[in-house]
């Protein structure tokens, strides 16, 4: 099973600190600042959950710190980027401190690294593999691979990955103990429609070298990838209760040199392994914008104060 994680302290580390640090029984950095939530008093804390748009990428205060100073709680961001539901269920350490906490706000995350016929789950957290051959692939070249090869079955593979989705969901749902809050984060509503004739275009263009693109854009869609609409009321249905976020608010923005205050010259994404080589930003075009944050603390906070009335 890989055992990877995105690298973004070294990749970002000209625009912020963010003070990474371990819990006990899991070998994956979680962002800062250090808490102990194995010290602290049981339900004197709430805990986030999700990939790169709970951990907050190129910001120094993401919604959980916002939303924990509102409330006046501590907060313990046990984000990974690039990860589904599927990550949390492999360390009970990270259950167990979740459920020292008062609440758990679970980001709906993708569902692009889940299984289906062809490629089972690797980790959670960008890789799968090959069933046939136990060759482990990233998620994107598992996509690219099946429109390249089987496009024709694509569509089943969709439903599989979202079935296990929700399912995976729910077996993380059983092993909380703290009332959960689904959380709906993206740039899109949660219903989206599969473009085959685009993510058929794309594979002509990419086998004539002509397309970089990350994603099979046609088929992912945007951010939580794969998951559609049904599957995500699905999930939701299995929570206490849920908040939802759709915002792009201050997208686009210069990455900003924290020591000199200047826009940065590039952004390298190789820290994040060898597929990622080709991608260079000077602009944030993919993570929540800082006004992203704060309108995801806003739609979160009158939910939270719910939860913590009951």
């Amino acid at each position: 099973m890989q055992r990877w994680f995105p690298d973004y302290q070294t990749r970002d580390r000209d625009i912020v600190d963010y003070q990474e640090f371990r819990l006990k029984g899991c070998d994956v950095p979680f962002r800062g600042p250090a808490f102990d939530p194995f010290a602290a008093a049981p339900g004197s804390f709430f805990t986030c959950i999700g990939a790169a748009q709970t951990y907050g990428c190129y910001y120094d205060r993401p919604f959980p710190n916002l939303l924990s100073e509102a409330i006046g709680m501590p907060c313990l961001n046990l984000a990974v980027g690039g990860t589904g539901p599927g990550f949390y269920l492999q360390y009970p350490s990270l259950i167990e401190a979740m459920n020292r906490g008062r609440f758990v706000i679970l980001q709906a995350m993708s569902a692009r690294h889940e299984g289906n016929a062809r490629f089972a789950p690797d980790g959670y957290v960008e890789f799968l593999k090959e069933r046939s051959t136990g060759e482990s692939v990233t998620s994107s070249i598992a996509w690219r691979r099946i429109m390249a090869e089987e496009p024709e079955n694509a569509l089943r593979y969709i439903d599989d990955v979202r079935r296990s989705w929700v399912e995976t969901t729910r077996k993380l749902k059983q092993v909380i103990t703290v009332p959960v809050i689904f959380f709906w984060y993206a740039r899109r509503d949660w219903d989206y429609e599969i473009d085959m004739a685009s993510a058929l275009a794309q594979t002509r263009r990419r086998r004539e070298g002509a397309d970089e693109g990350h994603f099979v854009d046609g088929l992912a869609g945007d951010f939580p990838q794969y998951v559609d609409g049904a599957s995500a009321r699905r999930a939701a249905a299995l929570c206490d209760a849920t908040a939802e976020c759709v915002s792009s608010r201050g997208m686009g923005q210069p990455l900003i040199n924290r020591t000199t205050g200047k826009p940065i010259g590039d952004i390298s994404f190789e820290a994040l392994g060898a597929e990622f080589t080709s991608i260079h930003q000077t602009h944030n075009v993919y993570y929540p914008s800082a006004e992203m944050h704060e309108d995801a603390a806003q739609a979160l906070l009158p939910v939270v104060r719910k939860v913590l009335a009951a």
